[in-house]
This record gives structure tokens, C-alpha cells and sequence, in this order.
């Protein structure tokens, strides 16, 4: 029986049945995205929600006509894109996909595109790239199915939350709560988000602040976590404190936030107090480091009001009890070395470059032409967010390869939304903002730190820092720390090392040079990095040399920029004593080429002349040893000549041993003189006490030994020489003696030796990057290669040898020099000269890692039998 509607009414909303369930219609490629769909519609049918899909069932009705049945059934619009646009039935001008997202407006929308689609089709780009300049609605990378799901669920609960939870009614003596909208999505911060809502979801949590360098996107956190706690809380509100600069205004700021107003002479946060008291409510408080002094009052707040939690921004910590802080640094970027456009793209600083070029340009694509500029970009500026965006703002007139080009007035980029706030226009707005918070002692040591290129521990901050103006270094360094001007990160020795952003570093030191400063804080810097060179000598070949390796890797850039600075400002004695006694650092890290210029600039400079007897002798050994390293063999020995009669009037054992062997190695092969001078190199060496040095003399003695038809001899000091390098723990020496015995195996057919002292070599060369030694080892796969019968993949490794050795400016090391010829003619005649050019120049195009790679495989894969003549 009908009921009556009385006269002038509405009738009643139908009473639903129990199966009507909201519909959520998924939209993507059937067979492409065939595992995503099943994901998404069980992730659906979890939440107890009706799945929409196409296939769900074969229908005798048009394919267009079932599909906008469906949709118009439907509630939510669920998109998903991967690699094809779909397809485009007759009488259409755009496919089933694009149609199901257009005739979807007015429904609310989760749309998601696959991270990984290098074959993505050139009209699904187009139309997600529509989608995402509309700003209607935004799209959300995902790796997998499974993901994909798990966003999916997130999101829906979030939607129905937002859309069909009832509107709270409003406080009593309060405004409703609100959250300004944000004006992009966030990219990334995933990790930083789920770690703010957990700390926040734990009652006992009251106060979390997000510290970190400007333009880092801490407001943007804390509006998406914010947004995340809404339906948690009574009520959430945003308090914008980044107009204020007297910290008594705070208190009026909060209370017009949440609508309290006056009371007589009642203290406004005392006001606060109780109309919060019984609630569960979220402050969030913007932008506070420039008025700290007014966090105290924060204190009694919270312990009136126990449902109340406080949500900060600040680029410094509030300093109150049971505060947690959490640091946000910049965005991830792409790995240096890997400028595959889906690589490039997948690095979040990328993604966000991306976005906002996109507002400028929306056919902006990271293509294989854009790929190495753009990451470049972003390495540049450390993937800080706000440094990304304003170059990204520009893209439309400024190409990445001319943004690139243009990056040294990084500083002075401005954005172009004119009404961003007036501290986030251009980087420098950005960092003055939190200088001028500074005392003038914090200034001082931030902008003497910028000498630092590569960051800089303690105690290089008090060589630094110190002057004469009675600053505490370490408690200066901490206040900078906590302004998030400097970051602290331990690199796993329990040191700390402090840094700055690099564009932080480029605003410091303008400061510096006006404060007249740069030349006593570089010439301070030196002088520190020649004492920590000379207790480094030392230490690496102590029990703690790796930690001396990895202290010396984290100071590289400090002590190259410190050598040149030394080298151009005619400081010869400060040069010697910063290089010499890391040679064979200098070495191992492939930088012989750059150590000759350095040297021979070094004995050019006036002051070369007044260097002490010592220095004179350890800069004649080093312009002598990186003459022969270079191939100039006749250049080098008058150098030896003088710095061997030096060092033996002197009796100096060690430049003595190191000078003799350096002019053995002018000698020419067969020499008679040869054998000797380098038994007179390792009696001096061992005399020295450097057990490094007398390994490293060793490796010629052998080679000599080899060419002279005894390979025991070599095998004997190549092995000695091997278990020193282990007893030393040096995995590039023991690398390239392993490459010797390689070498005296192949000599004695030894093909099984030779293999596995190759593999051993490899290894060792690859963790250590050692491209010098990995040249080495290229040479003795060849002659394994060519052992086996296999000359093409010889002549290849050969090829990719000599173009290590040229990229690096280094030539064979002498006594190898005839082996390496007899290799070369050996290919070369097996081969044909054609052939054998052909093969060279495949190599050499194919790298010497991935040539290391293809040999391997090949000596690994061939079966090798023989051992050493009986």
C-alpha cells in the first residue's frame, strides 16, 4: 500500500535494499592491465563496495552504450593507464579509455598510471598529460598490482570519508576547523607522511615538529598529514605564523585561528586552553623558527588541554620536552652515471620537476635528449623542492640544457606564481630568511665553512672557524645544526660529518668574501688538510686504514680544491705537504694524470725554490713517478737521476728506494743495469719500514724476472709481494699483483691459475672502481682469450684496455710494456688487421666494465684444462 505525500512536500528518498552498495567503476585496457584490474576489484570488494568492469559479463547491447550504462550507475571513477591508449571502435575519434574518462565528470575521480611504461603510447601520454594540467583531478604513480591495490583501498576510505561522512557540527566557542588547499600534489614523502600520521596516531605523542632547510616542502607535509587526521580528530586547525616576527603576537594568532576572541585581561592562550580542554584536536603551526621564543607558552597549553597535539613547522627544533622531531631533507635524485629517461623520470626530485614544468608547458616530457640535463638540474640543486620548481617554472623559455647552462645564479631564480610568499620568490630570499635569524657569531662560522666543499668534520670546523673572536665552534655548529642550515650525518666511522646544501654553501660564501674572509679561511682550511695528510700517510698502513680510506674519500673534494688553491697562490711548501704523502691515495683513485699537472705547476711556482731539502725531494719523486706513469719516459729519468743522488746523500731510505725503482723503469728492456737497481730499490724500501712500498717494488722486480725467462722468480715475489698487500688489507694493490700472477700463469700455461687469479683481480677492481688496475686485468682476459682460441673477444677486451689507459692519461707501466706488445701483434696476426681494428673499436665502444663482464663470461663458460708444465 502506497503511503501519502502530503501537499507541497518532497516525497522521500527510496529505502535502498541491502545489496545497493556504493559502485566504483574501473576504467583501463582489458588485457594489458589485466592483473591490475583484478587487484583493484578485490581491493574493492574488501571494503564491501561494488566493483564496476566491462568484462564483468557478456551483455546484448553495444559496447559504448554498456559502458556508459554502467558509468552512469556509478558512484566513484576509478582510472587506471599503463602503456596502451585502447582501442578506438568505428565512428569514434578517441578510444573506450579516454571516452570512460570523459563521460566520467562530475563523479569523484582516483586515477593512477604506471611508474614503469617506456612503450607508453603517444595519445595515452597526451591524455594523461591533459588530466594532470586540468588540475581537476590527479593521477598517482604505481609499481605493481599489488600496490596499486593498496592505494587503491587507502584512497577510497580516504574519499568516503571526505565525501559522505556527515559535517561535524561546529565547537562550542570555536571556529571550525579548516586546512588551506593545497596548491599541487606532493610528490614522494610517502615515508616522512607515514611517519608524522604514526607518531601522531599515539595519544602520548603531543608535539611533532618538521624541521628542515626552506623550500625543503614542510608546509606541504604537514597539510597532507593534517588532511590524513581529520576524521580522527574533533577538529583540526592551521595557524599561519609566517607573518609574525615578534614572538608576543603569537597568542593572538593562535587564538584568531581557532576563533577565540579576548576576554578582559585574560591571557589568550589561557582562553584556548579552555575551550580546547575534552577535545581531540590538531594545531598546526607554520612556520615558527622566527619566533621561538614564544614556544614556552606551548608547554602549559598542552598539559591543559591532554587531547591536543601540536603539529610544527620550523627550520629550528621548539627546544620543549618531549618534542619529536622529524627532519625532512630534499628529494631523492637520479644516480649519477644512469640518463635512461625511465630512470631519470623515476627519481622523486624528477617527478617534481616534471609536475611544475608541466604548468608552464604541459607537452613537457623527460625524453632521451632531456634526460641528462634534467638530471643534472636536480643533482645540482640537491632536489631541493622549491630550487626544483622555480627552475622547472622557467622551462617554457629556458630549455633544461640552457636552465643547466645558466646555474650559477641559481641563487637569483624567481618563481613565477607571484603570490607565493615573498621569503620562498627566489633561493636567496629563501636562505636570507633563515640567516637573519642568526647571531653574528653563527653567521661567521657558516659563511667560514663554505670553504668546505665537501663538508667538513668537527675538528676541520674548529681549524676553520677559529679566529681570534673567542667562538665556541661546537655549540656555534650545533645552533647552525638545529636551523637546518647545516645537517649532521654519521657515515658509519662515529664521526659525524657536518655539510651544507649547496646552494646554502653558494649564499654563505658570498658572505664570506664580504666579510673579507675567503683567503685566511682557505689558507686555515690547507693548512689543516696538509696535517690530517700527513697522519694519514701514516694511518694507512695501520690497523685502521679503512677508516682512513673512508675518511680521505669524504675529504677528496676539500683536498683537491685546498692543492689547487695552494698551486695558484704560489704556496709550493703547503702544496707538497698536502700531496705527497697521499701518492698512493692519489694513485688509487685514478687521478695520476692530475697529480703530474699539479706537480710540475708545483716546481714552476717562486716559492718552489725556497722548499726544504725533503719537500725538494718528495716533489722531484712525484714529478719523476707520474712522468713514467704518463709514458714520458725520457722526461722523467734527468728527475730521478737528481733525486736519487739527493736521497742517498741525505740517507733518506725511502725516497732513496722509491727514486731507484722510478729510474729502473727508464732503463729499456734487457738493460743489464735493471735487475740490479731494483734489488737496491727493495734493500732501501725495506730499510724505510714501508711494508706498502716494498710490495709495490715488488711487482716490477717480477715483471722484470718475467721478461728475463725466470717466471719462479716472478711467481715467488709476485706472491710475497701478495700476501703484504693481504697483510696490509689493500684491495687495489693485492688487485693488481693478482693481475701479475694472472699473467706469470698464462706465461707458464697455467690457464686454470690464470682464470682464477683473474676473477680474484676483478672483483677487486670493480668494488674499488679502480679503473687504472681494471685495464690492467682487461689485458690478461685477452690473453686467456686468446689461449682459448677465442681472438675477436681478445682483440675486444684489448681495445676496451686501451681505452681505460686513454680516458685516464696513463700509459703501461714499463717493464709490462714489451708483454702488452707481444699481446697486441699476437691478435693483430691471428685476427688480420682489419679485423683486428674492427674488434678494438667494439671494445672500446663497449666500455671496460661491460668488457669486464664479457670476459668473465667468456673464461667461465669456456673449459679450461692445463696446469703448469711438470
Amino acid at each position: 500500500m502506497a503511503v501519502p505525500v502530503p501537499a507541497g512536500e518532497d516525497p522521500p528518498p527510496p529505502i535502498a535494499t541491502p545489496d545497493q552498495r556504493l559502485r566504483v567503476f574501473v576504467s583501463s585496457t582489458l588485457e594489458e592491465l589485466a592483473a591490475e584490474r583484478r587487484a583493484v576489484r578485490e581491493a574493492i570488494t574488501r571494503m564491501r563496495l561494488t566493483p564496476i568492469l566491462f568484462e564483468l559479463g557478456a551483455r546484448p547491447h553495444p559496447p559504448r552504450d554498456l559502458y556508459r550504462a554502467y558509468l552512469a550507475q556509478s558512484d566513484v571513477f576509478v582510472g587506471v593507464y599503463g602503456e596502451r591508449y585502447g582501442w578506438i571502435a568505428p565512428g569514434m575519434t578517441i578510444s573506450g579509455l579516454e571516452d570512460e574518462f570523459e563521460l566520467s565528470a562530475g563523479r569523484p575521480r582516483l586515477l593512477y598510471v604506471r611508474r614503469d611504461a617506456p612503450g607508453r603510447e603517444p595519445r595515452l601520454t597526451d591524455l594523461i598529460t591533459r588530466i594532470q594540467a586540468d588540475g581537476g583531478a590527479s593521477t598517482t604513480p604505481y609499481d605493481d598490482p599489488a600496490q596499486l591495490a593498496e592505494l587503491v583501498a587507502d584512497d577510497l576510505a580516504v574519499l568516503l570519508t571526505e565525501r559522505f561522512a556527515a559535517p561535524a557540527a561546529p565547537l562550542p566557542g570555536l571556529a571550525a576547523g579548516w586546512l588551506p588547499t593545497p596548491s599541487a600534489p606532493m610528490v614522494d614523502r610517502a615515508d616522512e607522511l607515514a611517519l608524522v600520521t604514526g607518531l601522531l596516531a599515539d595519544p602520548a605523542v603531543r608535539l611533532v615538529t618538521l624541521t628542515g632547510p626552506g623550500g625543503t616542502g614542510k608546509t606541504r607535509l604537514a597539510l597532507a598529514a593534517a588532511e590524513r587526521l581529520v576524521p580522527e580528530r574533533d577538529a583540526v586547525w592551521w595557524v599561519d605564523l609566517a607573518p609574525l616576527r615578534d614572538p608576543r603576537e603569537v597568542p593572538v594568532a593562535v587564538a584568531a585561528a581557532l576563533g577565540v576572541t579576548a576576554e578582559g585581561r585574560r591571557p589568550l592562550l589561557d582562553l584556548v586552553a579552555e575551550r580546547l580542554a575534552g577535545l581531540r584536536a590538531v594545531l598546526v603551526v607554520d612556520n615558527a623558527e622566527q619566533v621561538l621564543r614564544a614556544a614556552p607558552a606551548a608547554a602549559p597549553l598542552l598539559a591543559r588541554c591532554p587531547g591536543t597535539q601540536l603539529l610544527v613547522t620550523s627550520r629550528a627544533v621548539l627546544g620543549l620536552r618531549g618534542e619529536h622531531d622529524v627532519p625532512l631533507g630534499p628529494l631523492a635524485v637520479p644516480a649519477p652515471g644512469d640518463d635512461r629517461p625511465d630512470r631519470v623520470g623515476a627519481a622523486p626530485a624528477v617527478e617534481l620537476f616534471v609536475a611544475r614544468a608541466q604548468r608552464a608547458d604541459p607537452s613537457f616530457a623527460v625524453t632521451p635528449g632531456s634526460a641528462p640535463a634534467v638530471a643534472e638540474l636536480v643533482r645540482r640543486l640537491d632536489g631541493l623542492p622549491l630550487a626544483v620548481e622555480l627552475a622547472a617554472a622557467r622551462v617554457r623559455t629556458l630549455p633544461p640544457a640552457l636552465l643547466l647552462r645558466r646555474l650559477g645564479r641559481a641563487l637569483d631564480l624567481r618563481g613565477a606564481d607571484v603570490d607565493a610568499p615573498g621569503r620562498q620568490r627566489t633561493l636567496r630570499d629563501t636562505i636570507a630568511w633563515s640567516h637573519d635569524l642568526l647571531s653574528d657569531g653563527e653567521r661567521a662560522l657558516l659563511a667560514r665553512l663554505s670553504v668546505c666543499a665537501g663538508g667538513c668534520t668537527l675538528d676541520t670546523a674548529e681549524a676553520v672557524g677559529t679566529v681570534d673572536d673567542d667562538l665556541d665552534v661546537l655549540e656555534t655548529l650545533s645552533t647552525l645544526v638545529t636551523h637546518s642550515l647545516v645537517t649532521s650525518s654519521d657515515p658509519g666511522n662515529g664521526e659525524p660529518r657536518f655539510r651544507m646544501l649547496a646552494l646554502v654553501r653558494a649564499f654563505a660564501a658570498e658572505r664570506l668574501r664580504e666579510r673579507g674572509e675567503e683567503e685566511a679561511a682557505r689558507q686555515r682550511l690547507a693548512e689543516h688538510l696538509a696535517e690530517l695528510s700527513a697522519e694519514a700517510r701514516r694511518g694507512l698502513s695501520g690497523p685502521d686504514h679503512r677508516l682512513w680510506l673512508a675518511r680521505l674519500e669524504a675529504e677528496a673534494p676539500d683536498l683537491e680544491a685546498a692543492l689547487r688553491w695552494a698551486v695558484d697562490t704560489d704556496r709550493a711548501e703547503l702544496a707538497v705537504r698536502l700531496a705527497a704523502p697521499l701518492a698512493r691515495w692519489w694513485w688509487a683513485r685514478g687521478l695520476l694524470a692530475t697529480m703530474a699537472e699539479l706537480a710540475e705547476r708545483t716546481a714552476a711556482l717562486p716559492s718552489a725554490a725556497q722548499l726544504p731539502p725533503d719537500l725538494a725531494g718528495q716533489l722531484l719523486w712525484a714529478r719523476g713517478a707520474t712522468r713514467v706513469a704518463l709514458g714520458r719516459v725520457p722526461e722523467a729519468r734527468p728527475l730521478l737521476e737528481q733525486l736519487v743522488a739527493d736521497a742517498r746523500a741525505r740517507g733518506d731510505h725511502w725516497l732513496l728506494g722509491h727514486g731507484l725503482n722510478g729510474l729502473a723503469m727508464t732503463l729499456p728492456p734487457g738493460n743489464p743495469q735493471l735487475a740490479p737497481m731494483l734489488d737496491d730499490a727493495l734493500v732501501e724500501l725495506r730499510a724505510s719500514g714501508d711494508t706498502w712500498s716494498v710490495a709495490f717494488a715488488q711487482l716490477f722486480r717480477g715483471a722484470v724476472a718475467v721478461l728475463g725467462g725466470d717466471s719462479d722468480q716472478a711467481r715467488h715475489l709476485h706472491r710475497e709481494a701478495l700476501d703484504l698487500a693481504r697483510t696490509l688489507d689493500d684491495d687495489q694493490l693485492a688487485a693488481t699483483l693478482s693481475d701479475q700472477l694472472a699473467l706469470d700463469a698464462l706465461l707458464a700455461g697455467d690457464l686454470p691459475a690464470a682464470r682464477d687469479c683473474l676473477v680474484e683481480a676483478a672483483e677487486l677492481h670493480r668494488r674499488d672502481r679502480d679503473l687504472e688496475g681494471l685495464a690492467y686485468c682487461l689485458d690478461g682476459l685477452a690473453g686467456l682469450a686468446l689461449a682459448l682460441g677465442d681472438a675477436a673477444q681478445a682483440a675486444r677486451l684489448s681495445g676496451a684496455s686501451a681505452a681505460a689507459r686513454q680516458e685516464l692519461g696513463v700509459a703501461v707501466w714499463p717493464p709490462l710494456q714489451p708483454l702488452a706488445r707481444q699481446l697486441c701483434d699476437a691478435i693483430a696476426s691471428t685476427l688480420g688487421p682489419d679485423e683486428d681494428r674492427r674488434q678494438r673499436d667494439a671494445g672500446a665502444r663497449l666500455g671496460p666494465w661491460a668488457a669486464l663482464d664479457e670476459g668473465l663470461a667468456g673464461v667461465r663458460d669456456a673449459a679450461i684444462s692445463g696446469g703448469p708444465p711438470g
